[in-house]
């Protein structure tokens, strides 16, 4: 699981998800989104880029950029864990 892969960081995170579509991240439960952020703890910052880290955090929660990997990487998992909702 490198950026250098075949699968992508959201397409990862997708599949972990059980999501048949990347659209469907966006409507996880909330205790599927904290799930979510506990399977990102296992993904090292370096695995990805910046960029794909910063799309990902904008994408899944509107986030704005951050200056680093591991920045971008933390508050992914902070906001997604922020937001659980369990039923």
């Amino acid at each position: 699981m490198t950026q250098k892969g075949t699968v992508g960081l959201l397409e990862y995170l997708a599949q972990k998800s059980g999501c048949t579509y990347l659209s469907d991240l966006r409507y996880l439960s909330g205790r599927e989104r904290f799930c979510l952020s506990w399977e990102m703890a296992s993904i090292p910052a370096e695995a990805f880029s910046l960029s794909v880290w910063n799309d990902a955090l904008e994408y899944l929660t509107g986030l704005p950029p951050e200056p680093c990997a591991s920045d971008a990487r933390e508050s992914l998992m902070q906001a997604l864990s922020e937001k659980t909702m369990f039923y």
